[in-house]
């Protein structure tokens, strides 16, 4: 293999009122043609950033390189001028974005879009040559009727389906490099399946290279020849995917590693987390960047910052690379401790420091237990378009008729694909939104029954967590009003009661006093996430409703707030009812967990049974598309064929028959009964799983 990309000790800056910000430092790395490289680290490390200059598109973005290299095939692409660089874009190296609705513009369709960059990069095709060229892509990459998506507008394709056509606009000129920025991140399980098999057919069949950004370490460990680590806007590890996993010689590596949540994370103790949070780049400790989280740091660290070191073909960052290497090899299951030194404070404090080391996370699965909420052929359909005739009026059928218990004290866990109705049926347990028909019961009391000021009573005893910590908040408040909001609502506190309230709240998240005064800009994304759990327990609810709380973050402060949830669930005896399309955490969490495809429940099961045992196919596949973490354990991607139909007209019979493997005439003809097949395991299957 020849070598394609050549970074070398590449800086970038960014001007900022208060001067430069410089957000990544010297990082150098290489790709070889057909290789697959990924950058891994948490949000803020500066992964975004790096591909971002190798396409020069932080220009854009009031950016420069600072210093530097970068050489696509020999070429400089620093100091290149514009005109010479957008000839490069799109024929030599080509990117594909996280958020598919930003790539594209909305007034124009998909397949005008697709031309016109075959033809700006090669004049000499014709209009119908590159519409020809851009049906072949869209069939391609697995898009059905493409000479019908041809003609649609960005709106008109599901997220998954976006993310298809990003990825062939990309290919349409044949880029020898691409660069997937978090391609997956927002997308189901079963969708993320299909566009990393997609990645790894189109670099075999058109021979390119692949820069993969993620914050999944499973992804990386499937699909990576190479990854790279960053954090905190340097290169602090790199090595091959296999090497790596197996030994990290960093102890940022290492700390990501552990902190991953898989089907062996024992439900019986705490997840491992690296404390405290990533730096702000306008205020990066001296030394190592990660002395103040590390469990091996010195005053050597503290003091100086270790170079990019080559060890044995690979790379890493570290003054202790011998005592990491001595941890993963040794029978312990925590690093070494070296000597402690004085860190800087971090907002994050140990909230668990009294508490047992191990939490029981049992749990309340026995059918025995006491009911909380009873759910009752509950329905939500939302009308749609006109009707000449009464009665004919089209619908989306969000949920449909969903029966289901969740017992007090447990966690429920709720998983399905997007458009599956989880989030809709939640709203409609705490009434946020009407159901059509059906009943829904807290503690034996008919919520559709209560008045307007008995429902809002009764709410002081429902509260939610939202999936964006940020937009869930005002930002003009500050987070002592944010969490204190409750109290005003319902009543009941002076000023120094409620400021005292909320203090301890603030401590019982693991936020320190200081955090009372300020804004929630000036949070990382797990704090903000711990003000909003802050404000939903403020009232000492009886429910909790987290809806996908944990999607959006790291890997790494993903532990921390999973960790917290099941703490908090303990000390103040909450049930949980925790939406999630990270099947490993839900399991990890849950008690019993639901399936949901297509706004119908098709299995409920105690959390260790359904992961061992799935009765349905959809539960099955669901499952088999988790990515898994560790690459000599590598298989093929199992993805469902197809996407999730329309609510708004969903198939006859079973409604994942169109998608199953196993189904007959009989699911198209007949909807399965939601029954018991075992003790406290329900299916709605006519040939269940095995």
């Amino acid at each position: 293999m020849s070598q394609l990309l050549d970074m070398e000790r590449v800086s970038v800056e960014f001007a900022t009122g208060r001067g430069a910000l410089q957000a990544i430092r010297d990082v150098s790395f290489s790709i070889e043609a057909g290789e697959t490289v990924c950058l891994v680290g948490e949000s803020g490390s500066g992964k975004t950033v790096t591909s971002k200059a190798v396409m020069r598109l932080i220009d854009d973005e009031n950016g420069k390189i600072s210093s530097g290299t970068i050489k696509l095939d020999g070429v400089e692409i620093v100091g290149l001028p514009q005109q010479a660089l957008r000839s490069l874009r799109g024929k030599k190296m080509a990117m594909v974005f996280q958020e598919p609705m930003a790539a594209f513009d909305p007034v124009f369709t998909i397949g005008r879009q697709i031309v016109e960059t075959i033809q700006r990069h090669d004049r000499r095709t014709t209009a119908s040559e590159a519409k020809r060229r851009a049906v072949y892509l869209l069939r391609r990459v697995g898009i059905p009727e493409p000479e019908l998506r041809l003609k649609q507008y960005p709106n008109e394709l599901s997220g998954g389906m976006l993310q298809r056509a990003m990825i062939a606009m990309a290919l349409s000129c044949q880029p020898e490099l691409l660069i997937a920025d978090e391609p997956t991140t927002a997308l189901d399980v079963t969708i993320q399946a299909q566009i990393l098999q997609l990645l790894q057919e189109l670099k075999d069949e058109f021979n390119m290279a692949i820069l993969l950004i993620t914050h999944d370490l499973g992804i990386a460990a499937e699909i990576a020849d190479r990854v790279v680590v960053m954090y905190a806007g340097q290169v602090v590890e790199q090595a091959a995917t296999e090497e790596l996993f197996a030994e990290p010689h960093h102890p940022y590596t290492q700390g990501l590693l552990q902190s991953i949540t898989t089907m062996d994370s024992d439900r019986s103790k705490r997840l491992y987390t690296i404390p405290g949070s990533i730096p702000s780049l306008s205020d990066l400790p001296g030394g190592c960047r990660f002395h103040p989280r590390c469990p091996y740091a010195t005053e050597q660290c503290a003091s100086e910052a270790p170079a990019l070191l080559s060890r044995d073909g690979r790379q890493a960052a570290c003054w202790h690379v011998d005592r990491v290497i001595a941890s993963v090899t040794a029978t312990a299951p925590t690093p070494l401790q070296a000597e402690p030194i004085s860190s800087p404070a971090v907002d994050t404090v140990d909230v668990d420091s009294t508490s047992e080391p191990a939490l029981a996370f049992a749990g309340v699965s026995r059918s025995s237990a006491e009911v909380l909420f009873e759910v009752r052929h509950l329905t939500k359909h939302y009308p749609y378009g006109r009707s000449l005739f009464p009665g004919t009026k089209k619908s989306i059928q969000a949920v449909e008729d969903v029966s289901f218990t969740i017992r007090k004290g447990e966690t429920f866990g709720l998983v399905g694909e997007s458009g599956s109705g989880k989030s809709t049926l939640g709203r409609v347990l705490l009434h946020l939104e009407k159901p059509t028909s059906g009943s829904v019961r807290f503690e034996g009391r008919e919520l559709g029954a209560l008045s307007g000021a008995r429902l809002r009573e009764e709410r002081k005893h429902m509260q939610m967590i939202f999936q964006d910590p940020y937009g869930s908040v005002d930002p003009r408040w500050k987070v002592g009003d944010i969490i204190g909001e409750p109290f005003a609502v319902h009543g009941g506190l002076n000023a120094g009661g409620k400021k005292e309230a909320v203090l301890e709240l603030l401590r019982l998240v693991g936020l320190s006093s200081n955090a009372y005064d300020r804004y929630p800009h000036e949070f990382s994304g797990g704090q903000r996430q711990r003000i909003g759990i802050a404000r939903a327990i403020a009232l000492r609810p009886k429910f909790v409703l987290a809806d996908e709380a944990v999607s959006a973050l790291d890997v790494s402060v993903q532990a921390q707030i999973v960790n917290l949830l099941q703490e908090l669930r303990q000390r103040l005896d909450l049930t949980f009812l925790f939406i999630g399309h990270g099947l490993n955490v839900v399991r990890y969490v849950s008690d019993r967990i639901g399936v949901m495809y297509l706004g119908k429940l098709v299995e409920i099961a105690p959390s260790e049974q359904l992961f061992r045992r799935p009765a349905h196919h959809y539960t099955k596949a669901l499952i088999a598309s988790i990515p898994v973490p560790v690459p000599d354990r590598q298989r093929q991607f199992a993805a469902i064929q197809g996407e999730i139909p329309s609510p708004a007209n969903p198939p006859s019979g079973c409604r994942f028959r169109t998608r199953c493997p196993a189904a007959t005439a009989r699911c198209a003809e007949e909807q399965p009964e939601f029954r018991e097949i075992a003790p406290d395991h329900l299916v709605a299957c006519h040939d269940p799983v095995g």
